[in-house]
């Protein structure tokens, strides 16, 4: 069973890289590696050492005839006891990487010296168990090999503790569901393997060195496996390897695929917009030429001296009515062909406050009697182009006063902007209680040109809009929804600086 685990945790490695190159995945693939090769160096230290039952050899080998093969390999100790060492003392330093990373705790994550510092004993330990370097130490002072193998092993558990403490510690001060339930899938991941990599760390390296030495008492590794009667036991172990297992590698997957589902859908709406871009563009041109000329023709015959007052009259109102017709559609026309040029980003440090009270002053604009509920958790301060990202929130804005009026709420109708500091966010909500989004449309609203409203009026570009520039921020737009009970956008901006938390609560409305 634990030769298939290796298989498991080979692929699990594999995929991960494969999937996204990133320093994250490189933690959870050193983490898949480390404890691969621990156990590869456990298994074949076992294949040869023998005296193990049957039942405990089907276990760790499935066959015997493996077991067999893997026996007459021609491996040096020296080689099988430094690979343990490699999967030992790599596997914790891999698992604090990953927790200090997660870890919001300002002293850790504002001071890189921590996160290097935590390298040492990792490094130090691989030097001194490297096979030439740890005889010559033994051989020069014997009694210092207990104090090695003490201390290893010590400061192996205190990772291992420090690591789950912070991971723990971070999930458990995180209040939006959604960032909970991703952030579980790497807390389970993480914990699996750490308990699966505790039932076999007490396998020191020096054990496998000084195999033909009398003076090493076996005190942990693999050697208790050998003093185990019951076999109720063997079935526990066997259940709990593979538990761990089970969980850690599908946790890590589940976590992998949303990740990648997440990075191909924006290739895929970013290819999607592409194709739109060229078309969009030469109709763009050619209907503003014909609008310009339009004007100009407007211009002749507004100039007109018409015999008949009455008819001139008519045709001057007609006139007045395809003018403001064309300059709405010229007015149209000028904000598609922004949204759909490139435009640069200009990002200042900005307050949140000044941010979403700039996007009410224009909502109010166009809605002047609708009421705005408005809930800063804290005077954050955000990088952000600030007339971009007004923009963003105004769109959100006016697509829930949209939802609000088209449920026909009347007085209970609320929208309203919230604010929340979660992890490496600073996050912007803007809910309704309107009609909600079916299911199945949730993941084509943010598609160029979409739109369930009157084409008429609207050309499906408010929220492929808003998300652009919200990615133009180096952030990410969410949305949760339920068909009849509302919508909620969430704004997903990284963190700029923290400010001073505080609780606000006000109802906007214009004067």
């Amino acid at each position: 069973m634990l030769i298939l685990l290796l298989g498991a945790f080979l692929a699990a490695s594999g995929y991960v890289l494969f999937r996204k190159r990133s320093m994250e995945s490189f933690f959870l693939a050193g983490m898949c590696i480390s404890l691969m090769l621990e156990f590869t160096g456990i298994l074949v230290f076992a294949a040869k050492k023998g005296g193990y039952s049957r039942q405990m050899l089907e276990f760790l080998f499935v066959s015997m005839e493996i077991k067999t093969k893997i026996q007459y390999l021609v491996i040096p100790l020296d080689f099988i006891g430094y690979i343990i060492a490699l999967g030992r003392y790599l596997f914790p330093f891999f698992l604090l990487q990953m927790a200090m990373r997660y870890s919001m705790i300002p002293v850790i994550r504002q001071n890189p010296l921590a996160r290097r510092a935590a390298a040492f004993l990792p490094v130090l330990s691989l030097v001194v168990y490297y096979p030439h370097v740890y005889k010559a130490v033994i051989a020069w002072k014997p009694e210092i090999q207990d104090f090695i193998v003490e201390f290893s092993y010590f400061w192996v558990l205190l990772y291992i503790l420090a690591a789950l403490l912070l991971l723990i510690i971070e999930y458990l001060s995180i209040t939006m569901v959604f960032f909970r339930r991703q952030f579980s899938l790497i807390v389970i991941y993480m914990m699996a393997m750490s308990g699966l990599y505790l039932f076999y760390c007490g396998q020191d390296p020096g054990q496998v060195y000084r195999f033909y030495s009398l003076s090493y008492k076996w005190r942990r590794g693999i050697g208790y496996l050998q003093h185990i009667w019951d076999i109720k036991v063997y079935y526990l172990l066997m259940a709990v390897s593979v538990i761990c297992g089970i969980l850690g590698f599908i946790s890590l997957l589940r976590y992998t695929r949303e990740n990648y589902a997440k990075d191909m859908e924006d290739v895929v709406m970013e290819r999607k917009y592409n194709t739109a871009r060229v078309g969009t563009l030469v109709f763009v041109h050619s209907t503003k030429n014909q609008l310009l000329a339009n004007r100009v023709i407007f211009k002749r015959i507004g100039g007109l001296d018409m015999e008949q007052p009455e008819s001139a009259e008519k045709i001057r109102e007609y006139v007045g009515t395809l003018e403001e017709i064309n300059e709405a559609l010229l007015e149209r026309m000028e904000e598609l062909y922004r949204s759909v040029k490139s435009s640069s980003i200009v990002m200042t440090s900005c307050s949140l406050e000044e941010i979403v009270e700039g996007a009410l002053r224009r909502f109010w604009d166009k809605c002047p009697y609708a009421c705005v509920e408005v809930s800063l958790e804290s005077k954050a301060s955000v990088l952000a182009d600030k007339a971009h990202l007004c923009e963003a929130i105004y769109n959100l804005l006016v697509n829930a006063q949209d939802a609000v009026e088209a449920a026909e709420r009347g007085e209970e109708g609320k929208v309203s902007i919230i604010s929340h500091e979660e992890r490496l966010y600073t996050v912007i909500e803007i809910r309704d209680n309107g009609v909600g989004i079916p299911k199945g449309l949730v993941k084509k609203i943010f598609d160029p040109f979409y739109t369930s409203k009157n084409r008429n009026h609207n050309w499906g570009m408010g929220l492929y809009y808003v998300r652009a520039i919200v990615k133009g921020h180096l952030g990410s737009l969410r949305v949760e929804s339920r068909e009849g009970r509302g919508s909620s956008f969430y704004i997903l901006l990284p963190k700029y600086m923290d400010g001073n938390r505080y609780g606000r609560e006000k109802k906007y409305q214009k004067d």
